[in-house]
């Protein structure tokens, strides 16, 4: 039997964070699990609440290192909300918030639609419909689906 570190509180708020995380970053479990390190069942086996993992430190130490964001998803604190039109005044997408070179699209994803960058990969919240998705992207969407 394998050796479990820490106890199993430790371990199940390590889980609690990780799930947090996710939702608030807006990552998939197969980006997380590729930056932790594991396998993307093992992690949705986690947020899932199936399973808890043997040692919580790979997750605490992959948690401490992303950067503290108070502001909530898509939008870096400090952005204040400014319309986004072409000349015609139809709503585009602006630039990422996070890398500043290049504007984002609106791409079709499961459930919905999303903002994402192509430079950075930087993605915001899914969204129902494209207006909606783009709505959000530029920083003006509802923070609840």
């Amino acid at each position: 039997m394998a050796r479990q570190h820490g106890s199993l509180d430790e371990r199940k708020n390590a889980v609690e964070r990780l799930r947090e995380f996710v939702r608030l970053n807006y990552l998939t479990g197969n980006q997380v699990a590729h930056r932790i390190g594991v396998r993307e069942t093992t992690i949705y086996s986690w947020l899932s609440g199936n399973s808890t993992p043997r040692d919580a430190r790979r997750i605490i130490a992959f948690l401490d290192s992303m950067p503290a964001d108070s502001g909530r998803g898509i939008a870096p604190s400090g952005y204040e909300y400014r319309e986004y039109r072409n000349w015609r005044g139809i709503p585009k997408p602006r630039r990422c918030p996070f890398c500043k070179k290049v504007k984002g699209v609106i791409e079709k994803v499961r459930g919905g639609f999303q903002g994402v960058c192509p430079n950075c990969g930087a993605t915001g919240p899914k969204r129902g419909g494209e207006d909606e998705a783009l709505a959000a992207w530029n920083g003006k969407g509802k923070a609840e689906m």
